[in-house]
C-alpha cells in the first residue's frame, strides 16, 4: 500500500477506494477541533469498555449456566460488538435536537 504501482499498472478499484476513503479520514480527523477529537476518543473508549464488560458478563454467564443456544450467543455477541454505527453516520450539524430519548 505505501509503495507506488508499478508504470503501466492499472490501480484496483477497490483498492483505490479504500486509500481515498483513509485520506478522507485522515483529512477530517487532523481538520477536527480539540473537542471533536476528545469526543471521539472518549466514544471509542466508551464502546471498547462496554464490549468488555458485556463479553465478560457473558462469559461469567456462560460458565455458570451453561452454554445458551449458538443463535442466541450470536445475537448476545453481535449486541456487544455493536459500536453505534448508525448515529455515526448521522450528521451533526442539526445540534442533537433531531434526537429521541437516550437510553
Amino acid at each position: 500500500l505505501g509503495e507506488p504501482l508499478p508504470a503501466g499498472a492499472p490501480p484496483d478499484p477497490l483498492v483505490s477506494l479504500f486509500l481515498r476513503r483513509e485520506q478522507r479520514q485522515q483529512r477530517r480527523e487532523r481538520e477536527s477541533s480539540l473537542a471533536q477529537r476528545l469526543r471521539r476518543f472518549l466514544r471509542r473508549k466508551f464502546f471498547l469498555f462496554r464490549r468488555s464488560a458485556l463479553m465478560t458478563l457473558i462469559a461469567l454467564r456462560n460458565l455458570a449456566l451453561g452454554r445458551p443456544a449458538p443463535e442466541r450467543l450470536a445475537q448476545e455477541v453481535a449486541f456487544a460488538s455493536w459500536r453505534g454505527e448508525e448515529e455515526e453516520a448521522r450528521p451533526e450539524s442539526d445540534g442533537g435536537a433531531a434526537r429521541g430519548p437516550e437510553l
